[in-house]
């Protein structure tokens, strides 16, 4: 317990040497006892051996009932694996082997990705920030978006890094959502811009026919319909005072950023240009992937197989789109005139190396950044 002066002022328990006792947690004398660092001999060898005994129990052998699981699941995938192992040869055998010189290309475009999604996290928000540290909290977001879906992990970690640097959380939710927007608009005038340039080609004709077959299969009315219902919820929704009254100040700080960045034209190009670059940067992955592969898709259609791609992938609620933008990618280029195995394959390694492989320097910028404080 805490004892009191005669002053009525609370005091500590002490020490012998008059030091007072700050155990972690301790609601008393005897807690405090016990929240104090060994200092006899005995002490210490209670406190290895307690270590000693952690560091076992956490490499105890599985228990039988996960070996139990491990051989149930197992079994039946081996006998699969037997099975059809013939099969998956002959249609292997169809993909030719890789060409490596590209896949270094390859990887050269992810780190370009990267790059500019830190340089773009600088000029939105507009701090002080090296190009490497911003870059290395971009690998931690890519980590932590490995989990989180819809993007929502690396939200977290940008925002929490704008705040460790001082910025209100406010002001980096607003930055962040500028940047979500002038992405959003980049990716829109990549498309008018791709689309113009290929013209009226047969690649042209592949990327839009699935919208007018949907279009033509639902009709024009169940389609207006649909669209008219979405509107009319989202009138409903924000007509609320509720809503609105919690809506206007994160709009005022979103559209103050956005004057700020209107009034600001060398942060405005660089947000612009360092999220166009992120398009370059794919594009010359997938290319990349795609030659490497014996595939001889042109870059521009390459680009528009990439930008329709990630868009319809977009309303996908997995983690970083996977299962939804690895078919469209595969079908689009296929589309474009590339070999149907091959360009299959040519995806899978554009991911493994775009999505996959930076886990790992995530994880490790994951750790730099929290100890340097930044997280």
């Amino acid at each position: 317990m805490l004892a009191a002066d005669a002053t009525g002022a609370t005091t500590l328990p002490t020490s012998p040497a008059g030091l007072p006792l700050l155990g972690r947690g301790s609601r008393d004398g005897g807690d405090a006892a016990r929240d104090r660092a060994p200092t006899s001999l005995g002490d210490r060898a209670l406190a290895a051996t307690e270590l000693d005994f952690g560091a076992r129990s956490a490499l105890r052998p599985p228990r039988r009932r996960t070996v139990l699981l491990a051989v149930v699941l197992g079994v039946p995938l081996a006998v699969l694996a037997v099975q059809f192992r013939a099969e998956v040869e002959h249609q292997l055998a169809d993909i030719p082997a890789p060409s490596w010189p590209w896949l270094p290309l390859c990887g050269l475009g992810t780190v370009l990705y990267y790059v500019s999604n830190g340089v773009a996290l600088r000029a939105g928000s507009g701090l002080p920030v090296g190009v490497r540290v911003a870059t290395g909290v971009q690998f931690a977001a890519a980590a932590a978006n490995r989990i989180i879906p819809a993007g929502l992990g690396a939200i977290a970690i940008n925002l929490r890094f704008l705040e460790r640097r001082g910025l209100p959380r406010s002001a980096g939710v607003a930055t962040i959502a500028s940047i979500r927007v002038v992405c959003g608009l980049v990716h829109i005038a990549a498309l008018v811009c791709v689309a113009g340039l290929l013209g009226d080609s047969r690649m042209t004709a592949a990327l839009t026919g699935p919208l007018r077959d949907t279009m033509s299969s639902v009709g024009l009315g169940p389609v207006c319909i649909g669209v008219g219902a979405v509107l009319a919820v989202l009138v409903v929704v924000l007509t609320r005072h509720r809503v609105r009254d919690r809506l206007r100040g994160p709009l005022a700080t979103f559209r103050a950023h956005l004057s700020g960045l209107a009034h600001s034209p060398g942060r405005a190009a660089a947000l612009s240009g360092s999220l166009a670059g992120t398009k370059v940067a794919q594009v010359i992955a997938l290319t990349a992937s795609e030659r490497a592969f014996g595939g001889n898709v042109s870059v521009l259609s390459v680009a528009a197989v990439y930008l329709v791609g990630s868009a319809v992938a977009g309303a996908a609620p997995t983690a970083g789109n996977v299962g939804a933008i690895e078919p469209a990618l595969a079908i689009g280029l296929t589309a474009a005139g590339g070999p149907a195995a091959a360009m299959v394959t040519a995806v899978l390694v554009f991911r493994l190396i775009t999505y996959w492989l930076p886990v790992a320097p995530g994880v490790i910028a994951l750790t730099a950044l929290r100890r340097r404080g930044d997280l």
